[in-house]
């Protein structure tokens, strides 16, 4: 692989915008060599102007590369040993460490509602915010040794194509004596946040601190084995996916059991259809550079793989189509009541879902589980991007949250001959505040966000306006649906012009707020270098525009279901079933532009990792940090500072 290449898949993508910009080198090069005048029109003289001219206008563009990389180390470097010693502090204060005693390092009055603001941090904080600084440490690290290759690299291929040896000189006199090229005080600062984390926070057993510590990389790819099982899985639901149809086509169900059957494996089968989403979604963020993990505040040392998600799909899909041939084969095999298996069915994956042993990905589902807590329970604590990103994927699976219902109700009424089967398949007052919950969910979400933000921001209570259309919405379709039988045609019904007029409100508000705000796009009245677009791209520029029309035409689809119902073209089951499924596929696709601008607004602020909240410290707190930033190799501040320690001395504190 081609250094270029092998510079942008390693690089962080967070800093992208403070690295080398090894490409505008290179191609620099390239137009200074084919720009040279032939030597059979032009004077040595002239020759000799020209690559001199070159020469000092290449030279100048790498000392202002150079001089940019090692300004945003040294900023890096400053907040890393200022968030060392910080810490440091608060660990030997928490192990009660001699001279460093809980009270000699008492806050001062603050928030003590947040980790090292107005009381010591807890053990587990103190793993959880080393976790992190090591994480940052390592970042840093590579971006050093990343960008003094690309240098030696430039200058070599300045001197190969230029025949010419400046660019070694160059790099001898500058880069090699640069603050960023120097490994030593990173070496030094990782060396020590590993023994202390070893001695203080995992008992003496580096073996397990380094488990802890060390991350492996976002685009690692998934070891063989991961890949192995999950196609095999993929293979197995394909085959039992082809015979539950073949069977489906041979044996249906009996004329009785065919609305139950449907109703009650399509909340299943679009649960199914969401995790392969989820599949592909991951795989597309992980090649894009797309940092979800960040993003939504995940264990870096337990994301899970697009593999991971693949297998987790499929597993569902073979138990999906499991039940179903028991379904269809229940006679066969002595099973006289067909339903027990969509009853087993939903058993067996909630049971999957809340396992509380640690096996089968214990903190993927425990992260789902309180994710999914902290949306129902939204009012009562701050949103984050993972708690508003969790609330919208809820509002496209509305139609398997309402199916959900029906089949509790189908089991705790009908199944037990309470009740008679057309009745649990009929909408009464629960079904639409099912669909309406999880509109409700955002809409808590953003009044909690609107409180919590100290601007006041009016934007929270316009996405509060955009979620309340769907009660409207939700509402006239009700009363349109009860009243219907009363008039002779369906629009000489009053509610149905209201239902029109408010799900065209509805769509065109939500679509104009999805790629407005959403994705940061069409916008028309600002300057872009790509029309509709932002500046800042990801992905390639077709598929942005293909979003945009997209995201329209599937927004839109609520009145082709409507002329289709009209026409009686399709049943209402069958439409509703297509209706789910493409709001799913929007939302699949809606999930790479969001996740890409959030990206993008986080790499806007170099946030590489996640902030470590750290207390105020007061004056005799800030001595003892001062010691220990002078302590170099041994040596105390008195003893011998570097030139390069008082220069930056300001810096740091």
């Amino acid at each position: 692989m081609k250094f270029g290449k092998t510079f942008e898949t390693h690089l962080t993508i967070e800093w992208r915008q403070q690295y080398l910009r090894y490409t505008d080198l290179k191609t620099l090069i390239r137009q200074g060599v084919n720009g040279a005048p032939s030597s059979d029109v032009a004077t040595p003289t002239e020759l000799n102007a020209y690559y001199a001219a070159f020469e000092e206008q290449f030279f100048t563009e790498c000392q202002h590369e150079l001089t940019r990389v090692n300004n945003f180390f040294l900023e890096k470097l400053a907040e890393a040993r200022r968030k060392h010693g910080t810490l440091k502090l608060q660990l030997l204060a928490t192990v009660q460490a001699p001279g460093h005693t809980a009270s000699a390092f008492s806050m001062q009055s603050g928030n003590a509602s947040r980790p090292g603001n107005g009381k010591l941090m807890t053990q587990r904080q103190l793993r959880h915010a080393y976790s992190e600084f090591y994480l940052t440490l390592v970042l840093l690290q590579n971006f050093q040794s990343l960008n003094e290759t690309g240098f030696r690299k430039i200058c070599k291929k300045y001197d190969k194509y230029l025949h010419s040896t400046r660019g070694a000189v160059w790099m001898e006199r500058n880069v090699s004596h640069a603050a960023f090229t120097n490994p030593r005080a990173l070496e030094l600062m990782i060396i020590e946040v590993e023994e202390l984390y070893t001695n203080h926070l995992a008992g003496g057993d580096r073996a397990r601190a380094m488990n802890k510590l060390r991350v492996p990389p976002l685009g690692e790819p998934a070891p063989p084995r991961m890949v192995f099982r999950a196609g095999l899985a993929l293979g197995m639901f394909l085959m039992l996916a082809m015979t539950t149809l073949f069977s489906y086509i041979r044996r249906p169900p009996v004329a009785g059991n065919v609305e139950a059957f449907m109703r009650l494996y399509r909340g299943p089968f679009t649960w199914v259809i969401f995790n392969f989403y989820m599949a592909a979604n991951v795989a597309g963020w992980q090649r894009s550079g797309v940092n979800h993990v960040l993003i939504f505040e995940i264990d870096p040392r337990s994301h899970l793989q697009p593999a991971t998600f693949l297998e987790i799909a499929c597993t569902f899909g073979m138990l999906w189509t499991l039940s179903i041939l028991g379904f269809l084969f229940h006679d066969l095999i002595s099973v006289p009541d067909p339903f027990v298996f969509p009853l087993a069915l939903t058993l067996i994956m909630i049971t999957l879902l809340v396992n509380p042993l640690p096996i089968m990905n214990w903190p993927a589902r425990w992260w789902t589980i309180r994710l999914i807590g902290r949306v129902i329970t939204a009012p009562l604590h701050y949103v984050g991007f993972a708690d508003f990103w969790m609330g919208d994927q809820m509002n496209s699976l509305v139609i398997c949250m309402a199916d959900y219902y029906y089949i509790v109700r189908f089991y705790a009424m009908c199944w037990l001959r309470y009740a008679s089967v057309d009745f649990c398949f009929e909408e009464d007052m629960f079904v639409p505040i099912s669909r309406c919950l999880p509109a409700w969910f955002r809409c808590a979400q953003c009044l909690r966000r609107f409180r919590d933000s100290g601007s006041k921001s009016v934007s929270y209570l316009l996405n509060v306006g955009k979620y309340s259309t769907t009660f409207v919405v939700v509402f006239f379709a009700t009363m349109r649906g009860r009243t219907d039988d009363d008039y002779a045609n369906t629009f000489s019904n009053p509610y149905t012009w209201l239902f029109i007029f408010s799900y065209m409100v509805s769509t065109v508000y939500c679509y104009l707020w999805d790629v407005i705000k959403d994705f940061g796009i069409l916008k028309i009245w600002r300057g872009s270098e790509h029309l509709f677009l932002r500046e800042k791209l990801v992905y390639p520029t077709a598929f942005y525009y293909f979003v945009i029309i997209e995201n329209l035409i599937l927004r839109c689809f609520w009145a082709i279901e409507f002329v289709v119902l009209y026409h009686q073209l399709i049943t209402p089951y069958n439409i509703k079933t297509f209706a789910s499924i493409l709001e799913i596929t929007r939302r699949f696709i809606w999930n790479y532009l969001r996740l890409e601008h959030e990206h993008l607004y986080n790499c806007g602020h170099f946030r590489a990792t996640r902030d470590i909240y750290l207390a105020a410290l007061n004056s005799k707190q800030e001595r003892m940090l001062e010691n220990m930033m002078g302590e170099t190799d041994g040596q105390t501040a008195t003893g011998g500072k570097s030139e390069e320690r008082r220069r930056l001395g300001k810096e740091y504190f």
